[in-house]
């Protein structure tokens, strides 16, 4: 026993040496490789992978990329700005479809479809107009673009949202809605703010983009989708069925709801729908996809638009709550966007000219909150950051190291200081990449500021926000991964009381 435990530490320590001395000596040219004393660094990712990479980074001691291996998967971690614009910039070599169609096989798409999906089409094809003969897969990003970048279709989403909030942030609309809330009489309601806003933008979200079929099929399925996405990491890290059933369960919940849509005469549902719905449908079935698989397409954007908006405003006002000031200074800035209690320019709001201070409140929130990473699959041997990243491996660009760089946002970098925003062209510094990078930014962001800025107002408008008790500062959930803004650790909702004001003109 004694001559087997010796000849397996003997063992590991020479494949240690080898692995994270020798081997770089022999390959100058490729990142170093950050050590451990097993095969992979698979416990550290799954339980802390921002921690894990912030360790990696310190231990280097350098802004050149390095790697780390889990489960058998070789990452190259990008942390400096240059390097993450030369990753974005790498479309050849690099790929963002094998994350897509990842997702796709994960979510119960058929391979036959997928191959469909990424299959090139006429540049005279009927329908959205493909001038470049793009695959259905890259004219969708095409699309979510031509919806959601500033233009006219972008301005009936914003309209459709003013309305929805206008109807639906009122005290009676409350106390009639929020079953889990605690009334103190008809005068104030006492609500649990993330669990709120967490409900309060699915229904937003989905009524925006599908109108009020989606409610009538399935009342829970807000519900289900927020069951889901506190999940997501499972799906995100493919975890196998008999670990996952938490999270598929509401999945399949949200696909067969989605299919039920599908399955209602187009005319019944289309005047409701967003023009970016009803063309992926047109798209899709031209090629033959049948409503089982289009409703998987769908639940992809599904979640795009809501995993992200309910989380961030949750944020905006756990940050505002506890800085009485700069609640104040975001009523008295957005103040002149109203009459009354009626919001009747939002895009007063959206100019950092008027509100500068929103403007800078909405920057550090996205800093501080933000988790996500850009993913790219290496198709060809590229250099990026000055090593060599070979085929078959994958680039990781770990953007929320990138906003925790003192040289770019100063010191007390930890803190929620939106006044370091007032630096001129922060936003345009390559280390700020809270929507990610290069053709794969995320085109919801244009909306989810204007959603999240016109529900703020106007809640200040209508309402005064105190917290409820001594409960402290929420704890964001830093180690699983999403796509986006980071939820908060189990436990660490707070009440809020709302009280409705006056009106004032």
């Amino acid at each position: 026993m004694i001559q087997l435990i010796v000849f397996s530490l003997i063992t590991l320590f020479t494949w240690r040496v080898w692995r994270f001395t020798v081997s770089p000596m022999l390959n100058p040219s490729h990142p170093k490789e950050f050590p451990s004393w097993v095969p992979c660094h698979a416990a550290a990712f799954f339980c802390n992978s921002n921690g894990l990479l912030a360790s990696a980074r310190k231990y280097f001691n350098t802004n050149e990329p390095f790697a780390l291996t889990v489960l058998g998967m070789t990452f190259y971690v990008v942390t400096q700005a240059k390097h993450s614009a030369e990753v974005y910039k790498s479309t050849d070599t690099l790929s963002f479809e094998d994350f897509v169609q990842g997702l796709m096989r994960t979510n119960g798409n058929d391979l036959d479809v997928i191959k469909v999906m990424y299959s090139p089409l006429s540049i005279d094809k009927a329908g959205f107009p493909n001038p470049q003969g793009d695959s259905l897969g890259v004219l969708a990003q095409k699309m979510h673009i031509h919806q959601l970048h500033p233009g006219q279709n972008l301005l009936v989403l914003q309209k459709r949202v003013q309305t929805w909030i206008h109807g639906h942030l009122s005290l009676r609309v409350l106390h009639d809605t929020c079953t889990y809330a605690s009334p103190k009489g008809l005068a104030s309601i006492e609500l649990p703010l993330y669990q709120w806003c967490s409900e309060y933008f699915v229904r937003l979200g989905q009524q925006v983009y599908f109108g009020e079929i989606l409610d009538k099929i399935d009342p829970g399925l807000p519900s289900a989708f927020l069951e889901f996405d506190e999940l997501i990491w499972k799906m995100l890290y493919q975890y196998p069925s008999f670990l996952s059933h938490d999270m598929s369960k509401p999945r399949s919940r949200i696909i067969a709801s989605l299919n039920r849509y599908f399955r209602i005469p187009r005319s019944q549902r289309e005047d409701g729908a967003a023009w970016l719905i009803n063309t992926m449908e047109d798209e899709a079935k031209s090629l033959g996809i049948d409503d089982d698989n289009l409703a998987v397409l769908v639940f992809h954007l599904y979640f795009a638009i809501n995993t992200n908006t309910r989380k961030t405003v949750f944020w905006v006002l756990t940050y505002l709550v506890h800085n009485p000031s700069l609640m104040r200074a975001f009523r008295e800035e957005t103040g002149p966007a109203f009459d009354g209690h009626n919001l009747v320019d939002p895009f007063y709001i959206q100019d950092p000219v008027n509100c500068p201070q929103v403007d800078a409140i909405w920057h550090e929130t996205l800093r501080l909150s933000g988790w996500s990473a850009s993913v790219r699959l290496i198709n060809q041997d590229t250099v990026i950051g000055g090593k060599l990243m070979r085929k078959g491996n994958r680039v990781l660009v770990p953007h929320r190291l990138l906003h925790f760089d003192e040289s770019i946002f100063g010191q007390n970098i930890y803190a929620f200081h939106p006044e370091r925003w007032q630096k001129e062209n922060l936003t345009r510094s390559p280390s700020w990449r809270p929507f990610g990078g290069g053709k794969t930014m995320c085109s919801g962001r244009f909306l989810a500021r204007f959603s999240v800025t016109t529900f703020v107002a106007t809640l200040l408008r209508r309402f005064d926000i105190e917290k409820v008790g001594n409960s402290p500062f929420p704890q964001a959930d830093q180690g699983r991964p999403v796509l986006g803004i980071m939820s908060i650790k189990e436990g660490h909702d707070f009440n809020v009381k709302l009280t409705p004001r006056e009106a004032v003109r």
